[in-house]
């Protein structure tokens, strides 16, 4: 297998040589097709020819005045026929979009009715989709720019069928990390974790389409849905915009967020800027996009301590005055949640010739951000720094062979990275002893007052890909479109926790004869503050072949290999419209598994045998390679138009994504302890592909003019998710035992989605979507059963509402216009998620997720004023998000189903217990557990 990999790596770096000449990036497409008749006979008109105006696409009509043109870039264009003889007609905005059909017909009356004059009619776009064969949302910038949302991300968290949890979403019930993502038609979705590789700017997408039903065979990598994003163009004419924003949050709820009274019209600073245009005009055209944010955050706490602070405990003095606290923090408060990103996009497009096209689109999006610890909130300078890195490099040539007949080669490059880490200098003076990192009073609900993350975490996901796909229209019924994708990814992963000493430490005595920079044997070990007085300490990383050290560093460096093939037809008949195919998915893992599981950690072997090999013999022996792994995977999609106003559409599929490559290399080398029950679990590079069985039927049906429904109902059978396997491994002689990563679990989710649309007119638009759900399975997380086990719990299959298991969810927008000023409404109202209660231990097997939170509303504003001045635009905007400062209750305690109060705080207040740190609200108060409070940011554009 590598060998072949070695030719497609060859054929690779062949294109990105012969592109980076010209450099320019490709776009998903659509098509425009009709029939064109004569106004007078309705006999049909051969020989026609179909422009799209501004673009160099056209057609013309077969003998039956039938036209079709593919490889359209998504947007709204003037569309114009014209045969001698016969008026010229131009249909104004015709909105094109990926994957689908914008039928267009024209009825042509002779020249001589009105001669010279050319026909000119405005287009409106259908409220009801008819070849659309699986529930579509289509979002398009305008759409995007007149909403109170600032990421694309929160724009899908406005479509049905979609659940926002714990700061992510989850589609039609499936996990996190079940979507694939695309830019202009190539993946970009980071095989580590199933996450973005870059983050677009939402001034940059030109079209959003988010698939969540049975999408074609020429999607995969994914279970649960696809986001497509169309990137701007550059054009003949020079457009930019600058856009500037500020703001804080503005609340009063200081009893759950401290500060947040305190307004800093700056906390939130915005400032974004796009410019395109032609650099060659009809020739070579550019855009380009910048945007720094930063946002200060809503979780803040109190600089009391610092990492290094000692807390002194005497055993002999009375309870209030046994704790002697050092207190070197400023008293401050501070952010613990800020976020610091810098975003860059530039995007060339070349025209070589007609039919003949160049992109390249280049992305860099850097982000540096803290994550809030409760523990921490009055030691927060104890927390790690969290950088996030990603760049994306796509070369496309889409090339058009006649009239019929297009394809696109594509060439990409992705690399990511993310860091944690306390200091990134391992000689660090600030570094402080691990015992500070549990010295706070042990009275049950104290903050810590001191100590530090001591963890060096980093990962690196690059990956290099081709993607082919060739696009024919062979008749007039039948579209085919076939491709293949290869891609290679080196996944880079280190996890460290650093060991510390003092050098030249001796039987208690540091020998300055004797220091010499690092660890040698004999340094026996470091006393503890309270006893030194002395809190830093040095830092080293562990020595990964020391069977004493090497369970404080993992690292791996892995090259897995991904490749698919497609095939499928869109057969379009005047009664029904079919999207049929089949899709072919190899993968080599690139990974080891053990032979003999119950002797697992090859630098720790327990059988005799393997005691007396040496650590060179075990590795010849000890591990296997896993095989390949393929997938077919069928796929259809129906649509029967039942009037000019509705349609039925029916889809089904199967389908596979690998399991992120995080699970599969966890632990590879299976490191464990000597002896213990319920160990870590280990992955497994021998897992299967996940699958999932989708299928729906849906109504789309125009009500009136503006109005329009979509009723759909669907059903998901999931099974092979990754899990943990319910029996357990013993190691050899039974002094032990563990878990392994296998495809155990499962799960099958049925919902029913209702929409109502009410597109702009008469100065207003509004669309409700409604979703009923029920999303079921025997595990919501891969280490569900070997946490219940490692808790004392008795492990069970059982059928269980998963974590994401929302019941109701509705969401509504509101979008007014009069003249220069408006405003958009976004309203969002979700039942509770289930939790588990705590009040049964005994009972843990039938009371998983058993009982619900409560449920959750909010709401967003938009409103903006326009000034025009000559040929430029100011526009003035304000955006409140949770405009009643609503207190939305997103985690519970266990033992009493709100956020607002536990049990374990009744017995803090009835003991009376001595609060030497913090108070008893400060501790059961945890701010994660609540929405984030109203927050206001007012700004401005311009634009030309």
């Amino acid at each position: 297998m590598k060998h072949i990999f070695t030719l497609f790596r060859s054929t690779i770096l062949t294109c990105f040589l012969s592109l980076i000449v010209i450099t320019s990036l490709s776009a998903q497409s659509g098509k425009i097709a009709g029939q064109i008749t004569d106004a007078a006979t309705g006999d049909p008109l051969p020989f026609v020819n179909v422009i799209v105006m501004g673009t160099m696409s056209g057609a013309a009509t077969d003998l039956d005045g039938y036209y079709s043109i593919l490889n359209v870039r998504p947007g709204t264009y003037d569309v114009k026929a014209s045969a001698i003889g016969y008026q010229a007609k131009t249909v104004q905005g015709v909105r094109v979009s990926i994957d689908l059909t914008s039928k267009i017909d024209f009825t042509l009356a002779e020249e001589s009715v009105e001669l010279g004059e050319e026909v000119v009619v405005i287009a409106e776009k259908p409220l009801v989709t008819k070849d659309l064969t699986a529930s579509t949302a289509i979002i398009g910038s305008e759409e995007i720019a007149s909403l109170p949302v600032t990421e694309f991300s929160e724009v899908l968290q406005l479509k049905a069928g979609i659940v926002g949890n714990d700061g992510g979403f989850n589609v039609r019930g499936g996990r996190g990390g079940e979507v694939s993502y695309m830019i202009d038609g190539v993946p970009v979705t980071d095989a580590y974790d199933g996450s973005t590789v870059v983050d677009v700017a939402a001034t940059a997408v030109q079209e959003l389409q988010f698939v969540s039903g049975a999408f074609n065979a020429e999607y995969g990598k994914a279970l649960s849905g696809i986001i497509n994003i169309a990137t701007k163009d550059g054009s003949n004419d020079f457009a930019g915009t600058v856009t500037s924003y500020i703001g804080d949050y503005y609340s009063t709820r200081t009893d759950i967020f401290t500060g947040v009274d305190d307004f800093e019209p700056t906390a939130i600073r915005n400032l974004e800027g796009s410019i395109s245009g032609p650099i060659l005009r009809d020739k070579l055209f550019f855009y380009s996009n910048a945007r720094y944010i930063f946002f200060d955050g809503f979780l803040k706490g109190r600089d009391t301590y610092k990492p290094w602070d000692i807390t002194f405990f005497d055993e002999n003095a009375v309870p209030e005055e046994q704790y002697t606290f050092q207190q070197s923090g400023s008293g401050d408060i501070v952010s613990m949640n800020f976020s610091e990103r810098v975003y860059l996009q530039g995007k060339l497009t070349y025209i070589a010739m007609p039919g003949l096209k160049f992109t390249f689109n280049y992305i860099n999006d850097r982000t540096r951000f803290q994550d809030y610890d409760h523990e921490r909130k009055f030691v927060p300078s104890g927390r790690p720094k969290n950088f996030r890195y990603g760049h994306t490099n796509i070369l496309s040539l889409t090339h058009t062979l006649g009239a019929n007949t297009f394809y696109q080669l594509s060439g990409s490059y992705f690399f990511k990275k993310f860091r944690s880490f306390m200091y990134e200098d391992l000689n660090d003076p600030r570094w402080a002893h691990d015992r500070l990192d549990s010295q706070q009073p042990q009275n049950g609900f104290s903050f810590k007052t001191g100590g530090q993350h001591n963890q060096a975490f980093s990962r690196i996901t690059n990956s290099i890909g081709i993607k082919f796909d060739i696009t024919s229209q062979v008749s007039r019924v039948h579209q085919v479109k076939a491709g293949f994708e290869i891609n290679r990814h080196n996944i880079i992963s280190e996890n460290i926790t650093l060991l510390q000493y003092i050098d030249g430490f001796f039987f208690g005595i540091i020998d300055s004869t004797r220091l010499n920079g690092r660890f040698d044997p004999g340094e026996d070990g470091i006393r503890d503050p309270d006893v030194s007085g002395n809190p830093f300490v040095s830092r080293r990383i562990p020595d990964i072949n020391d069977p004493n050290e090497n369970l404080s560093i993992f690292k791996y460096d892995k090259k897995p290999i991904e490749i698919s093939a497609y095939i499928q037809d869109k057969i379009e008949l005047d009664e029904m419209i079919v999207n049929i195919g089949v899709r072919l998915d190899y993968f080599d893992p690139d990974g080891q598994i053990l032979n003999d599981p119950s002797d697992p950690d090859i630098y720790r072997p327990r059988r005799p045998e393997n005691i007396a090999a040496s650590l060179a013999e075990r590795r010849t022996y000890w591990y296997k390679d896993v095989d390949p792994k393929i997938q077919v995977s069928p796929r259809l999609g129906v649509a029967f138009p039942i009037t000019d106003r509705g349609v039925i559409h029916f889809s089904y599929g199967h389908f596979f994504q690998i399991p992120n490559y995080e699970l599969l290399y966890r632990n590879h080398e299976y490191k464990m302890q000597i002896s213990g029950e319920n160990l870590p679990t280990v992955g497994n590079s021998d897992l299967k592909p996940e699958q999932t069985i989708s299928g729906e039927i849906g109504l789309q049906q125009a009500l009136t003019d503006d109005l329009s429904i979509d009723l759909t109902g669907y059903f998901r059978d999931i099974k092979d998710l990754t899990g943990t396997r319910a029996d357990i491994i013993r190691l050899f002689g039974g002094a032990g035992s563990y878990s392994q990563l296998v495809n155990s679990d499962f799960g099958f989710v049925k919902g029913i989605i209702f929409s109502l649309s009410k597109r702009f007119s008469q100065g207003w638009a509004a669309t409700i979507d409604y979703t009923l759900q029920s999303a079921k399975g025997n595990s919501s997380d891969p280490n569900s059963v070997a946490d219940q086990r490692r808790n004392g719990q008795e492990a069970e299959v059982q059928i269980i509402p998963l974590d994401w298991d929302q019941a109701h969810t509705v969401n509504v927008t509101f979008s007014y216009a009069n003249g220069p000023w408006g405003f958009s409404m976004i309203g969002q109202y979700g039942s509770g998620f289930p939790y588990t209660p705590t009040q049964s231990e005994n009972l843990t097997k039938i009371l998983t997720n058993s009982l619900t939170k409560p449920a959750t509303f909010d709401m967003d504003l938009r409103a903006y004023y326009d000034i025009m001045i000559s040929d430029f635009k100011l526009n003035l905007f304000a955006r409140v998000y949770n405009v009643f400062d609503i207190r939305n209750e997103v985690n519970v305690y266990g033992d009493s189903g709100t956020a607002d109060f536990t049990l374990a705080e009744r017995l803090r207040r009835q003991d009376n217990s001595l609060e030497l740190v913090n108070s008893i609200d400060d501790f059961y108060r945890n701010p994660t557990f609540y929405s984030e409070p109203r927050r206001v940011e007012v700004g401005l554009s311009f634009s030309f």
